[in-house]
């Protein structure tokens, strides 16, 4: 599985977006599982907990 992450800025509000080229369950899961893994490397329990808790958030936002 091949899964891309371009970039791009939203010109009407300036924030940054992110354009997943496969948004199916299985990427999605495979994307969780690698995001979860790379913040508890590098982040302390608390910052964990929050990006956790953000990623969460949007993905409730997008089903």
């Amino acid at each position: 599985m091949k899964i891309t992450i371009d970039t791009d800025i939203n010109e009407d509000t300036q924030e940054l977006e992110y354009l997943v080229s496969d948004t199916s369950n299985k990427a999605i899961t495979v994307l969780m599982f690698a995001l979860v893994g790379l913040a508890r490397e590098r982040a302390s329990y608390e910052q964990f907990l929050e990006t956790i808790t953000r990623i969460w958030g949007h993905v409730n936002e997008i089903h």
